[in-house]
């Protein structure tokens, strides 16, 4: 087995100046750093990942707790991450995060990893207490003075907080959904959602009811289904009731991609013809949407580089960077088959 002494005696240097060129190549030489790279190269040297994080105090490992790794948002996310943090040298843990237990437990898993950094996607406990008592414990974790650990958030529940955050502005997303209906000449319009303390949810049912006023539509509460659960058939029971209205919604904005699908199940179970008699669009942009009939028109978030981002902005905190500013990411209306003008 090769070891750093036999590095150190093929460049004729010390095992301390090796360890230098591995942990903190650029206090060296770069006479020196040539000849050991040339030895590691030649011998073929791999560096033992224990020893080096023993001398550089890092892992090159970050941790990535997920609110629920089979949401189909996810994998988009999750290879923009990985691609990135691969690329900035880092490895990547994955942990699920579905409930308070479950995502102290998995935290503490990371911690015992002693992995650089943390992400952390958007968390949607039962309660919005035990969002915000998790939320108060990665703050702490985040501002110890022995060893602070660097967090970043995706999609913040509840929005305040002293950590860095990375976000999909959900707002403007129900603002677009709303407005391209609303171009197509739909007045009576409803909305599925969940019942849920997450600024998700909250901000897409805000944009909902704001385009009410910009458009001076006929505003009815009875529009609005609010589900437990992020549940296709719940979403296609809620539409179902919708669409037995009188009069009938012509279109259907619903708070994601996934209660979408849903929304379409039911129309085609009461016969009710996509888009020539109803509309219906989601937000979010999965690969679901593109797979269902008629095609899914969306709201499509940018996936991809929010997992860029996310891991971009950690290793700059996990490399000393104490700026706590947020990134914002605009979503994009992609038109399909699902929405179409008004015949009604």
């Amino acid at each position: 087995m090769i070891t750093m002494k036999d590095v150190a005696k093929l460049a004729g240097v010390s095992p301390i100046t090796v360890s230098r060129v591995i942990s903190s190549p650029e206090q060296v030489k770069p006479a020196t750093r040539a000849k050991v790279t040339r030895a590691i190269e030649e011998l073929n040297f791999k560096p033992n990942s224990i020893a080096r994080s023993l001398v550089t105090n890092r892992t090159d490992t970050i941790g990535l707790l997920l609110s629920n790794v089979a949401n189909p948002y996810y994998p988009e996310f999750i290879l923009g991450l990985e691609t990135m943090a691969r690329s900035l040298g880092k490895n990547v843990i994955i942990c699920n995060a579905q409930d308070y237990d479950t995502a102290t437990q998995n935290l503490e898993l990371l911690l015992e990893k002693r992995v650089d950094g943390i992400v952390v996607t958007s968390i949607e406990f039962d309660s919005l207490k035990l969002q915000e008592k998790f939320h108060a414990h990665l703050e702490e974790l985040s501002q110890l003075k022995q060893k602070s650990i660097p967090i970043v958030l995706m999609d913040p529940n509840p929005r305040s907080t002293i950590l860095s955050c990375i976000e999909v502005d959900n707002y403007l997303a129900g603002r677009i959904a709303m407005s391209h209906l609303c171009e197509l000449g739909h007045r009576r319009i409803a909305h599925i959602s969940l019942e849920r303390d997450a600024n998700v949810w909250i901000e897409r049912l805000r944009a909902y009811k704001d385009a009410h006023h910009k458009y001076d539509l006929p505003f009815d509460s009875a529009r609005i289904e609010l589900i437990r659960f992020e549940s296709v058939k719940l979403a296609e029971e809620a539409a179902s009731r919708l669409l037995r209205m009188e009069p009938r919604p012509t279109a259907i904005f619903a708070g994601n991609d996934l209660l979408a699908v849903g929304a379409i199940h039911a129309a085609h179970r009461l016969g009710v013809k996509i888009p020539e008699e109803l509309s219906v669009i989601g937000v979010d942009g999965i690969s679901i949407g593109d797979q269902i009939y008629p095609r899914l028109t969306t709201v499509s978030h940018p996936q991809y580089k929010v997992g860029e981002a996310a891991v971009q902005l950690l290793v700059k905190k996990i490399n000393g960077d104490e700026d706590n500013s947020n990134i914002t990411l605009k979503p994009a209306l992609l038109i399909r088959e699902s929405t179409a003008h008004t015949q009604i």
